[in-house]
């Protein structure tokens, strides 16, 4: 439902209106442009040390040339806003008393399940050891945001708060539906606020607010499987922290692999190594360090009605909330659930808007035809197929790469591989009137 308003009603009704400009850009992009829909050229308003430099960003607007968003982007973060509020407003009316009688009974440390029962037989994973892992971590952040010059160390207490005080909500949200709500768009807008016009400041703020948050869903999410396949907890513990090193290291050694090997990655140039969250994770540095939540969505700006979304989301679980209770017999009602409405839209973009069809069907097919003809079928296999599918997917991304692109074999060039757009789309990256967005031609220095 949230897919079909955005995507196929809002979007288009603001497109095709001219709402914002936003005509002289393509509908949906992970890129930022000026008023006049040209690539917003960030290193003209930015100084050596990778900074806001306030004089060049007065001359640069004062040409025409200040920063404008795509439509869906734009509401994107509308509805980021107001997911926000929605997952603490829903938590609170739907789940806030289940909350506390399982905050007062963990008091009691009365966990008599079968599961429990089961794991008590293994040794437990001390506290002490979660404890002295965080210090050492927390510790190398600081070291690192100091000496790298990334951002005030002190900033990191507030980002791990903000990461702390949504585990919760969100956690339950997850448990609940299998979603998760990223804190990325309401970190980016209290490291703006608070360090403005320092683009790097922003992005580290937000990937230890936001990645700490996911990580420890992440985490939990592990323990619970380990829970009920009953693994010892000190088994579990060990294979979540020898994951993440060599995690860490691998991603880091194959990022750096392919932004040498890989020519143009990540530019307009090369169709078939777009990188969208990178491009998205870039543009945000822009939107929300560079120029800052107060110009962006600030009194004055075009922007600011988005701010509203703060509001609508806090209040549109409240309703529903009502009806539940006051029609309790009627089941569709509980599966209205306003968080993942929210969230789920405002990944457009990066995520392609075609994605979203693909899994309605996708999800239709084993969630309702399946069950309802074949529930033998699905209680044995379709988890083990969801998995299968996920790691055909990443082996079959290995392969291609390593043994056909890496050495030079390309595809045939037919329709399917969509042309030199890559999308099959040619006006797919062009504005309202066909034309493809190029560099600003001003430029200072």
């Amino acid at each position: 439902m949230g897919f079909v308003l955005l995507a196929w009603i809002i979007a288009p009704m603001a497109y095709y209106s001219n709402l914002w400009g936003s005509q002289a850009m393509p509908i949906i992009s992970t890129r930022v442009f000026t008023a006049d829909g040209h690539f917003y050229n960030v290193s003209a308003v930015l100084n050596s040390q990778m900074r806001l430099n306030e004089t060049a960003y007065k001359e640069y607007g004062m040409l025409l040339c200040e920063l404008r968003m795509p439509a869906v982007f734009a509401f994107s973060y509308g509805i980021s806003f107001a997911a926000i509020a929605a997952v603490i407003v829903h938590t609170i009316l739907y789940h806030g008393k289940t909350i506390m009688k399982q905050f007062r009974s963990s008091l009691k440390d009365n966990h008599h399940d079968i599961h429990s029962v089961l794991m008590s037989r293994y040794r437990e994973a001390p506290e002490w050891w979660y404890t002295i892992l965080f210090i050492i971590a927390f510790c190398l952040a600081i070291i690192a945001c100091h000496f790298g010059q990334l951002m005030p160390w002190y900033y990191l207490f507030l980002a791990v708060a903000i990461a702390f005080i949504f585990v919760l909500p969100t956690g339950i949200v997850q448990a609940v539906t299998n979603q998760t709500i990223g804190l990325n768009v309401i970190t980016e807008f209290v490291a703006g606020t608070v360090i403005p016009g320092d683009p790097l400041a922003n992005v580290t703020f937000k990937v230890y607010g936001y990645i700490t948050q996911y990580q420890a869903l992440l985490l939990i999410s592990d323990l619970k499987l380990g829970h009920y396949m009953k693994i010892p907890p000190r088994a579990m513990f060990a294979t979540q922290l020898i994951g993440t090193i060599v995690a860490g290291i691998v991603n880091y050694l194959t990022a750096n692999y392919l932004m040498n090997t890989i020519p143009n990655i990540c530019t307009p140039r090369n169709t078939r190594w777009t990188c969208p969250n990178a491009n998205i994770f870039f543009s945000a540095s822009i939107i929300w360090g560079a120029i800052g939540p107060i110009r962006m969505f600030g009194k004055g700006s075009i922007y600011s009605p988005l701010l509203l979304g703060f509001l609508l989301g806090a209040l549109l679980p409240i309703p529903f909330w009502l009806l539940t209770k006051k029609f309790p017999h009627v089941k569709w009602l509980k599966y209205i659930h306003l968080p993942i409405m929210l969230s789920a839209t405002s990944m457009i973009p990066p995520a392609p808007a075609g994605n979203y069809p693909s899994w309605l069907l996708a999800g239709f097919i084993f969630n309702f035809i399946l069950i309802r003809y074949a529930r033998s079928w699905w209680r044995r296999y379709a988890y083990v197929f969801s998995a299968a599918m996920d790691c055909g997917v990443a082996f079959g991304v290995l392969i291609i790469f390593f043994l056909l692109q890496n050495n030079g074999i390309e595809f045939p060039t037919w329709w399917g591989t969509g042309g030199h757009t890559g999308d099959g789309c040619p006006l797919s990256h062009a504005n309202y009137s066909g034309i493809i967005p190029t560099d600003h031609p001003i430029s200072f220095g």
